[in-house]
């Protein structure tokens, strides 16, 4: 994700006067007409409407030229002009309450618009601090559930580990903080740990009863350690303070409204506590974080790069400055903007027009773009995320802190939440965790996170499904705590970022404040309905994915940004990893580097249930063209065929076809670390203490099932089948590749342009054991048709599915 963007500089040409297309300069951009000093009055008579065309009837009735990018003013609408003004009174006019606002250059006259952006650091020092003092935390601890209590052990523990970890830091006397252990003291991975610390540690301070503390870890104690972190947090925000070990404040970064958020909210909670200094420098980090955003625009971003975690996290600084200090006189513009951020930033194209109003005005009025797809969807680091799709916790997390306001939540906050969870948990696994149709470039061990995403879902809208998968959560989380009793509930190799352990405190802490002030939510579905609830067919159009669920499996299908399909039983024991080739698999080429399947074509079988789709891949950089099918029969079964065929010279070197990721963590709860793996010639066991150092494995059989739990029906294959135990290297897991059709390479460096490199033809059957598994393939077999180049796959219980690879057809009938 880029801090922000910079306006674009392709510039439209109206139909009425000339366009020219000029240079940015050190002063904004540089005209080369001039036009006389005195701006004129003239009376306009313009309605509403998409800005790229009203500012060009603007430049006509002005006789001002007016320059704009057109990526910057795309989707924006504008406000009616009628009366008498001058060009830049009328553009103000049309900009009121959008994302853009126009700038007019002293010389020519002319206006340029652009995007209002946040105030830079070098700025941030003419804000002044907040006034009037923080106002009193109206803390409720009215609830105590057995939630809460299983939980409030798990707080204890994790809170335990991070005050042993903590260091001395700059700040003065008593300063502590948590260890750099990578990048810049003063960046996200040597602030954010701290802060979130910091929280955790205030949140427990305050919530916790007295019972829930164990002797050698007091409330005390956590004040303390809150305390220290506070003192090296306040002090380095500000130049004038020293700064962190680099000699550099933190204040003004890409993500540091987020991290004075938490150590704002960690003040507020031990105000009374803190002294003089301190809750000075609280009060001009709080003014000056918020003060950034103001008057600036939400940015959006749709594809590959949503903007609504950033917008949600902004607002939270917002949203802390207007109701820790309401006596300060920017507490009313604080709130407004709080609202604009919280509206902006799960917001999808359609909400544009939405109707009616909220917090007395039109909701076009707080939207300032799409941040989410119209399927409820969110696109970020390239690929549709279901980690930023449940970032809606950076809102509904707020509902305590207006609740310590004597205020509730603004409603704005809640817009497309409900819809987005029910996107997601079409996603949902057992253990309350996701599967990952498109990858995952985070950690894949979650559950802590996810357990306050639940919560809000529970508690805030009454989420029965949603109250299954928090305590989902907590099982999971109280087994993980179990391993390592003095220590953290995460273990090293769960992780990726330096904040996560710090995280897996101040999440859990954040929801068991919420479920102090409003209770547990209603009762958890019971497993079994949960499953059966959430089973059925979704295709997301705008995500370009499809998911299909039984009470006992799930199969996914992605065709965007990320190619790839995965098959697997619905259990404890999380069987497969979201490889990021699964089941198209690997091709490397001379010369192509970091190879990307492009999809050309994809077409989907009309069904209400199930899925069917076929489709064609350029792979390595149009060298190699794969046609592939994909089939989920109602039952859960799934087929995935292809056939690759060469169509230039660069021969492909290696090509290794149908792969699975198979998930083999060393120490998680639910799984022995090991893997077993039995075919026609036997059986191998994949230790994953040995993955380093274990050496693949061949074999050529007609099935073979995994772990007695996934069944491989191998119909046709050009390769062998290989299992590669060496750590793939994915975030927070350990993630072995299965590769069902492995094609030797003698055959590539052969091939001539047209011909067929491979094919393959795979059934899954999720559940099934190694006896039902041999039976299946002495069921099933493939029939081809040479003269329409379609096959047939008999299943020998009466389903027949036909694939098509010229016409791009997948689909199933009984016979």
């Amino acid at each position: 994700m880029s801090p922000s963007r910079l306006p674009s500089r392709g510039i439209p040409r109206t139909t009425a006067g000339r366009w020219c297309r000029r240079m940015l300069g050190l002063a904004g951009w540089m005209l080369g007409v001039a036009l006389p000093a005195e701006e004129e009055r003239r009376t306009y008579d313009l309605p509403a409407g998409e800005a790229a065309v009203m500012l060009a009837r603007l430049a006509t009735a002005s006789g001002c030229e007016v320059m704009f990018g057109a990526e910057s003013v795309r989707g924006v609408g504008t406000q009616p002009v009628r009366g008498r003004y001058t060009a830049q009174e009328a553009a103000e006019q049309m900009l009121a309450g959008s994302p853009l606002t126009s700038v007019r250059d002293a010389r020519t006259g002319a206006l340029a618009i652009r995007r209002r952006e946040p105030v830079a650091p070098e700025s941030m020092g003419a804000i002044p601090p907040a006034k009037g003092g923080a106002a009193p935390v109206r803390l409720r601890r009215e609830y105590r559930g057995p939630v809460m209590r299983d939980v409030e052990p798990l707080l204890v523990q994790q809170a335990r580990h991070l005050v042993a970890e903590m260091r001395p830091g700059p700040g003065g006397a008593g300063a502590m903080r948590l260890p750099v252990v990578r990048g810049a003291p003063s960046g996200e991975h040597g602030l954010r740990p701290s802060a979130h610390a910091a929280k955790g540690l205030a949140l427990l301070v305050r919530y916790l009863p007295d019972e829930a503390w164990p002797a050698d870890f007091s409330r005390e104690t956590a004040r303390d350690q809150a305390q220290a972190l506070l003192r090296f947090l306040l002090a380095t925000h500000a130049p004038e303070q020293g700064g962190c070990e680099d000699g550099r404040p933190w204040r003004g970064q890409w993500q540091s409204a987020h991290w004075a958020a938490l150590a704002g909210e960690a003040s507020w909670l031990l105000w009374d506590d803190l002294g003089a200094l301190p809750r000075e420098q609280a009060a001009l980090m709080v003014a000056e974080e918020a003060g950034r955003f103001v008057d600036a625009v939400p940015p959006v971003g749709r594809v590959r790069d949503s903007k609504g975690e950033e917008n949600a996290w902004n607002s939270q600084i917002l949203s802390l400055a207007a109701l820790m200090f309401p006596r300060d006189a920017r507490a009313a513009r604080w709130q407004e903007a709080a609202r604009r951020w919280m509206a902006s930033s799960f917001a999808r194209p359609a909400d544009l027009a939405r109707p009616g109003e909220v917090e007395g005005r039109p909701w076009r009025d707080w939207i300032a773009g799409a941040n989410l797809h119209d399927d409820f969807t969110l696109e970020n680091h390239s690929r549709v995320h279901p980690d930023y799709m449940a970032c809606t916790y950076l809102l509904t997390s707020q509902a305590p802190m207006y609740a310590w306001a004597g205020r509730k939540l603004p409603e704005v906050a809640h817009l497309n939440v409900v819809a987005i969870n029910t996107a997601l948990k079409s996603l949902a696994l057992p253990d309350g965790a996701w599967i990952y149709p498109n990858g995952q470039d985070w950690g894949l061990r979650r559950n802590l996170d996810w357990f306050e995403y639940h919560t809000a879902l529970a508690v805030l809208y009454g989420d029965g499904q949603s109250a299954a998968l928090q305590r989902a959560c907590l099982a999971t989380m109280r087994r993980m705590a179990a391993r390592t009793p003095h220590g953290p509930i995460y273990l090293p190799e769960e992780t990726k970022l330096p904040s996560d352990q710090a995280m897996a405190l101040e999440l859990p802490a954040h929801a068991y404040a919420l479920m102090a002030e409003r209770g547990e939510g209603p009762p958890p579905v019971p497993t079994e309905r949960l499953m059966a609830g959430l089973a059925g067919r979704w295709v997301f159009p705008d995500g370009k994915f499809a998911v299909v669920r039984t009470p006992a499996a799930i199969a996914t299908f992605a065709w965007g940004a990320r190619v790839m399909g995965q098959v697997m039983p619905l259990g404890e024991n999380q069987l497969l990893a979201p490889e990021m080739r699964s089941l198209v698999g690997h091709v490397e080429a001379a010369g192509v580097a970091r190879e990307e399947p492009v999809v050309k074509e994809v077409r989907l079988a009309p069904a209400t249930e199930g899925l069917g789709l076929a489709g064609i891949l350029s792979r390595a950089d149009g060298a190699v063209e794969q046609r592939f099918a994909f089939v989920v029969l109602p039952d859960g079964r799934a087929i995935y065929a292809d056939r690759l065929h060469l169509l230039g010279a660069n021969r492909p070197t290696r090509l290794d076809l149908g792969t699975l990721g198979v998930l083999n963590d060393r120490q998680w709860p639910s799984h022995r670390g090991r893997r077993l793996v039995t075919a026609e010639q036997g059986e191998w066991e994949f230790r994953a203490d040995e993955a380093s150092t274990a050496a693949p494995v061949e074999w050529n059989s007609r099935w073979c099932n995994l772990d007695g739990a996934l069944g491989i029906v191998r119909l046709v294959a050009t390769g062998a089948a290989r299992y590669v135990p060496f750590p793939t290297g994915a975030a927070g897991r350990l993630e072995q590749r299965f590769h069902l059709n492995a094609v030797p390479a003698a055959g590539l460096a052969s091939a001539t342009t047209g011909s067929l490199l491979a094919e393959g033809a795979y059934v899954f059957l999720p559940g099934q054991s190694i006896e039902a598994t041999r039976a299946a393939a002495a069921r099933c077999r493939l029939e081809r048709d040479p003269q329409i180049g379609s096959w047939r796959l008999v299943l020998g219980d009466g389903l027949v599915v036909r694939i098509d690879f010229a016409t791009l057809v997948a689909d199933w009938r009984r016979e």
